[in-house]
């Protein structure tokens, strides 16, 4: 799914790293490190877990992993993805893995996802039993994710109970931020994350809003220090700047669509041959990142260049 929301969440972990495992570990009954590795599986190569979105590696008597899956739409099947991805993963480095299902959004929940896989036998005996869990941030109180750690605050305005007082969560998510004993780069980070993220569940208008009234104190807040290093003048509102913002990150997810779909077509070519023009074009016509992640898993598997693009 194309989306800024995709994109902007895995920066948003990318740069908090600590914060999400300790939560995870918290929520999955496992200490919570020390965080000695994250997504260490990501060395350019070409294996299978490679496409795992988000991968941390904990320390303590009993080293472990976190696999984290982030889905703000509805996908089908997915349990058995992640079922292999903890396969290898497990088996790759003798380690337990906790494979966890994150959905942002109540559209994005699918019949499958109940955070049990049963693979059965041809009798109907039981082969295999993949335990994961999911989390779906709406039905969690916000002060859950207010709580847990400054790269989570955003989260907190995806509850429902955001959604039925936003102006009030917002306020806490505020406060949070402001006390957070973090730099002004990082906080100006999760600020334009939280106003990203929030189109998950709420109109342009009513965030921009919200993330305007937050900022009264513009010139000492870190919102108006965002505004000036992305170069804008003080004569642009709040909900201009952030605009802005959200049109840079929408680019930003087209540059990597466009650079999933080179490397298909990079590796296409070397078992296919060169694709014909309707080929190439819808292929470079593809902005859904996911749907493209998908179309790399089947690169070998797939038979043709049709069979290939038809990965659904």
């Amino acid at each position: 799914m194309s989306k800024p929301f995709d994109n902007t969440l895995n920066t948003l972990i990318d740069g908090t790293a600590a914060d999400w495992a300790a939560f995870l570990a918290g929520v999955v009954g496992i200490p919570p490190g020390p965080l000695l590795d994250y997504d260490p599986i990501r060395d350019g190569n070409l294996s299978t877990t490679a496409y795992a979105d988000k991968v941390f590696r904990l320390g303590g008597p009993t080293p472990a992993f976190l696999h984290l899956e982030l889905q703000s739409g509805s996908e089908l099947e997915l349990p058995k993805r992640m079922q292999l991805y903890n396969t290898v993963l497990r088996r790759r480095h003798e380690s337990p893995v906790y494979s966890i299902l994150l959905l942002l959004r109540p559209s994005a929940a699918a019949s499958d996802q109940t955070g049990q896989l049963l693979d059965l036998g041809v009798n109907g005996e039981l082969v295999n039993d993949f335990r994961y869990t999911v989390l779906r941030v709406w039905e969690r109180p916000a002060d859950d994710w207010l709580n847990a750690g400054v790269g989570l605050l955003p989260l907190a305005l995806l509850t429902n109970e955001a959604f039925a007082r936003l102006p009030t969560v917002a306020g806490r998510f505020h406060d949070r931020l402001s006390a957070a004993p973090v730099t002004d780069k990082v906080k100006s980070d999760i600020l334009s994350s939280a106003f990203v993220l929030g189109g998950l569940r709420y109109n342009r208008t009513d965030l921009v809003e919200v993330f305007t009234n937050m900022s009264l104190t513009l010139e000492d807040s870190t919102t108006y220090q965002w505004i000036l290093e992305k170069g804008y003048t003080k004569g642009h509102t709040l909900g201009e700047a952030v605009g802005l913002a959200l049109g840079e990150a929408r680019g930003q997810a087209l540059g990597e669509a466009r650079g999933r779909a080179q490397t298909i077509l990079r590796q296409g070519i070397k078992k296919f041959g060169p694709p014909d023009t309707a080929v190439a074009e819808r292929l470079a016509a593809l902005a859904d990142v996911e749907h493209l992640d998908r179309i790399a898993d089947r690169i070998f598997d797939a038979v043709s260049w049709a069979d290939l693009l038809g990965t659904p």
